[in-house]
């Protein structure tokens, strides 16, 4: 079995109708959103695949989809966006990573480029766990005293 995973880029020089390009542009932002709800509505509705997470900055946005058939789903982008305002897509990255290589890359210490999903699972993870952390040792005196 393999993860994949196709990421689908804009250059926000070239986003239409914007005024602000800076790379961390709030008219950036809002066409990436609107882009990818789009492109999402038409991958899901085409049942190809699943939101995965989304990246603004480097004078660029992009965002992503787990799909279990490249071509497909690709299809599926391009001829959704054909014609729209979102047509203007700089590139579609596929990603394919094996269970073996995730594996081999997580005890080489992940020196590699993670699909967003598995990026956004890990920045929720760490701050989560610190927080019922923290929440636990602001108990511990409530539960000593409740003792006595």
């Amino acid at each position: 079995m393999s993860y994949k995973s196709i990421e689908i880029y804009y250059d926000v020089a070239t986003i239409p109708g914007i005024s602000d390009r800076d790379e961390w542009s709030n008219e950036a932002l809002a066409f990436r959103n609107r882009a990818m709800e789009f492109v999402e509505d038409a991958i899901s509705g085409a049942g190809v695949g699943e939101w995965a997470g989304a990246e603004i900055g480097s004078g660029e946005v992009n965002f992503g989809f787990d799909v279990d058939d490249f071509d497909r789903a690709e299809a599926v982008v391009r001829e959704a966006v054909a014609g729209t305002e979102f047509e203007g897509i700089r590139e579609i990255q596929r990603r394919e990573i094996s269970e073996e290589e995730m594996e081999q890359m997580m005890q080489e210490g992940g020196n590699f480029k993670m699909p967003l999903r598995l990026k956004i699972m890990l920045l929720l993870a760490i701050p989560v766990t610190i927080f019922l952390l923290l929440l636990k040792l602001l108990m511990l005196p409530m539960r000593l005293l409740s003792k006595r």
